[in-house]
C-alpha cells in the first residue's frame, strides 16, 4: 500500500494536547492553513480556499512540541496525510488527520532560538524531557547578525560550512 506524504504550513489552531501512552509521548493539534490568492481585477489579496487538519505527533517529536509550539504559531508540518472513519452519534464520519514526522516553526514568520537537545539514542528510547538534556550555546558563538543558537560543533564554533559563513575564521580567533 502507498503511503501519502505532504507538507503543509499554517497556524496551530488550538492548544498542544500532550499525554504519556504505553508506547511513548503523544502530542495532537487542530492546523489551519489559509490560501492567499492575487485577484488581477481588484489587485487586492484575497482569502481563498482553507484547510484544517488533526496533527499527531509520537514519542520525542511530541515531547518537543510540548515544549516549542502553541497555539497562534505558524508552522511547517510534514508527514503521512490519511483518513480514518469513525462512528459518532449513530452517524459515520470521516477525519483527514497527518502522522507528523516533523514539525518546525515558520521562519518566515517568526524568529526564534534554537536549544539542541543531547542526543541519547533513539526517539523511541528516550524518556520524558528534562532539562538537563538541553545544550544552550552562548550568543558569543553564534554567527555574528544572527540572534540564535546553533549546535555546537567539536571546536566550539558554530557549526556550518565555510562558505555559507565566512566569519567563521573571524570567531576562531
Amino acid at each position: 500500500m502507498n503511503e501519502t506524504w505532504v507538507t503543509v504550513t499554517g497556524n496551530v489552531a488550538t492548544d498542544v494536547t500532550w499525554r504519556r501512552t504505553a508506547t511513548g509521548s503523544v502530542a495532537n493539534f487542530f492546523l489551519m492553513s489559509n490560501e492567499r490568492r492575487f485577484d488581477g481585477q481588484t489587485r487586492a489579496w484575497r482569502d481563498g480556499d482553507r484547510l484544517g487538519i488533526r496533527v499527531t505527533c509520537w514519542r520525542g517529536l511530541a515531547e518537543n512540541v510540548r515544549m516549542s509550539v502553541t497555539k497562534g504559531d505558524p508552522v511547517v508540518v510534514h508527514g503521512r496525510l490519511y483518513t480514518s472513519e469513525y462512528e459518532q452519534e449513530g452517524a459515520r464520519r470521516t477525519s483527514t488527520q497527518i502522522d507528523a514526522k516533523s514539525v518546525g516553526l515558520d521562519l518566515r514568520k517568526v524568529c526564534t532560538r534554537v536549544v539542541v537537545i543531547q542526543d541519547s539514542g533513539p526517539d523511541e528510547g528516550r524518556g520524558p524531557l528534562d532539562v538537563s538534556d538541553l545544550v544552550v550555546v552562548p550568543d558569543e558563538l553564534t554567527a555574528p547578525g544572527y540572534d540564535g543558537l546553533v549546535a555546537p560543533s567539536t571546536d566550539g564554533l558554530p557549526a556550518a560550512e565555510d562558505d555559507e559563513f565566512p566569519e567563521r575564521e573571524a570567531l576562531a580567533s
